[in-house]
């Protein structure tokens, strides 16, 4: 009899050692966001609540396949800032943001929820997102879509410089987890969202000249485009003058707390021998 529960044991081992299990989980948190309006400042500017759920494949005690869903928002203002040139542009902005994304986690120690000898980690996580961003900004007492108004002249005949709403990032980041009962734990994460658009806060190039705007996009672009306390020229306008910096992509970033709950039946494991 013990040398058949010792070949069961050891089968079980096998089969539990490449075994998968699911999870799912629920997480909220913070987003702030790095791009013109705010190219250096970390967690303390403007920071929005953001939420969702996610569903996690444990491949193996050491990694996961997350599948993440989050809505979160970014805003970002240039009034007040300690940068004589971004207070004197003014500009604004805010931004609703959904996110798709697919993870890979690769945990520090061997980790399970439910497994005592196994409760906690820190861990690292990189992947690929797709979101959908869009940029708005106050006017006459009311929050205003600026994709639509080409406020960098986006609306004229043979512009290069259009955008979509729909964009990739590179989401990574850092985390830890730990088991708070045999089925549920909790993790405390941070990550970055590294963008392919300068556009998530609607600023990127130059000033264009308000006669154009005004032509092509209306009056309130021409109104949001440029919205500086003292002109750069001397004929009164910026044109032409910078509005943003081309060369650096938008970022942004997630502080979160979640919740995960284990699916499905426990593994099965041999007793210790007495």
């Amino acid at each position: 009899m013990r040398i058949t529960a010792l070949i069961g044991c050891l089968f079980l081992g096998v089969m539990n050692a490449g075994a998968q299990y699911s999870e799912i989980g629920f997480h909220g948190g913070s987003s702030y966001y790095i791009g013109d309006l705010n190219p250096y400042t970390h967690f303390t500017h403007y920071p929005r609540f953001g939420g969702g759920a996610y569903v996690r494949t444990n491949l193996t005690d050491r990694h996961a396949i997350r599948f993440n869903f989050l809505y979160t928002s970014v805003e970002a203002h240039d009034e007040g800032d300690a940068n004589a040139w971004r207070a004197n542009r003014n500009l604004h902005f805010r931004s609703n943001i959904v996110e798709l994304s697919m993870l890979l986690e690769i945990n520090f120690f061997s980790y399970e929820i439910g497994d005592r000898t196994r409760p906690y980690t820190p861990y690292v996580f990189g992947g690929l997102a797709y979101f959908r961003m869009n940029p708005q900004a106050q006017f006459n007492d009311r929050w205003v879509e600026l994709h639509p108004l080409g406020t960098e002249g986006q609306n004229r005949p043979n512009a290069q410089n259009g955008y979509a709403l729909g964009q990739f990032a590179i989401p990574f980041g850092m985390g830890f987890k730990m088991n708070i009962t045999g089925r549920v734990g909790l993790a405390l994460e941070y990550g970055f969202r590294m963008t392919f658009t300068d556009y998530l806060d609607d600023v990127s190039g130059n000033y264009v000249d308000p006669d154009l705007l005004l032509t092509y996009s209306g009056p309130a672009a021409v109104e949001l485009a440029d919205r500086s306390l003292l002109p750069g020229r001397p004929d009164g306008t910026n044109t032409g003058m910078s509005r943003g910096n081309p060369d650096n992509n938008d970022w942004y970033a997630y502080t979160n707390l979640s919740i995960t709950i284990r699916l499905g039946p426990m593994r099965i494991k041999c007793p210790k021998p007495n």
